[in-house]
């Protein structure tokens, strides 16, 4: 008589926090399941549970039997589905006897369609931000797929180039930022652009720095400086009555600013205490 060799299925565990729909995706996995709770598990018998059915066990992320949970992992032959609001959480025991997948429902029918069709490829999304326009623009050698890139997510014109001014040399956007840009046709603008870089470029990107505003103005509104010029304020301070009135007005880091040097720091007068009489003791 032949034996028969049941193949045991690598238990999953499903991370994502609440409302993601783990629980949802585990009942739809295992439908008859024996649902139990991690920090309830008081099984004597895991080989009387069918095989058929599946066993469904909860909230691993909160106070879990971690031996209760690893003696089912280790003895039920069907097959298991855990679920967790975080990885963190997940004893290390158990987290390697298991295949954890997350939560969603993108994730889930991905995996699904993965199964039907292993040679089929992700869906592509085309949405980015800025920076990730950028990486996509300096290391993608498929300038076609950059081009499609800069037509659907249209950036700024003024916004794009200066962060690319920061990561490429400049006399390859010259031409586009001052002849094509806003003058000719945003298809070509676009595509000029797409194509002026070769892609490869694996170093980290620069973003732009901010430039650097003068304080000088502002201290001449403190100052009753009218209109903000500076080269009448500094005349202005030759003065030394003027500048003894400037101190007044500001702190030590805009006194230096100004070259008028530290203000001076009050010294905290001593108390002097009056010795007490006999009549006051």
């Amino acid at each position: 008589m032949a034996l028969t060799t049941i193949e045991k299925k690598k238990p999953i565990i499903i991370v994502g926090k609440t409302g993601t729909g783990k629980s949802t995706q585990a009942r739809e996995m295992l439908p008859n399941a024996i649902v139990l709770y991690a920090d309830e598990m008081e099984i004597r018998d895991v080989l009387s549970f069918p095989l058929e059915l599946g066993i469904i066990i909860e909230d691993v992320h909160y106070k879990p039997k971690t031996d209760e949970i690893l003696n089912v992992l280790r003895k039920y032959r069907g097959t298991i589905v855990l679920t967790s609001i975080n990885q963190k959480s997940i004893p290390n025991e158990i987290k390697n006897m298991v295949k954890i997948k997350r939560a969603g429902k993108i994730n889930y029918r991905q995996e699904q369609f993965a199964e039907l069709a292993p040679r089929s490829q992700e869906p592509n999304n085309l949405e980015r931000d800025v920076f990730s326009l950028v990486l996509d623009y300096l290391r993608e050698s498929d300038r076609e797929k950059v081009l499609e890139l800069i037509k659907f997510n249209k950036p700024s014109d003024v916004q794009f180039i200066s962060w690319l001014a920061e990561n490429i040399h400049p006399n390859r956007l010259l031409f586009i930022d001052t002849i094509v840009k806003r003058r000719w046709s945003l298809a070509y603008f676009q595509e000029m652009l797409a194509y002026s870089h070769s892609g490869k470029s694996f170093t980290r990107p620069r973003m732009p720095q901010r430039r650097a505003y003068s304080k000088v103005p502002s201290f001449c509104r403190r100052l009753g400086v009218k209109g903000g010029d500076e080269r009448l304020l500094r005349q202005l301070l030759k003065d030394e009555d003027f500048a003894k009135f400037a101190k007044t007005k500001l702190n030590n880091a805009e006194c230096r600013i100004l070259g008028l040097g530290e203000k001076k720091k009050r010294k905290a007068k001593k108390k002097t205490v009056k010795p007490m009489a006999l009549g006051e003791f």
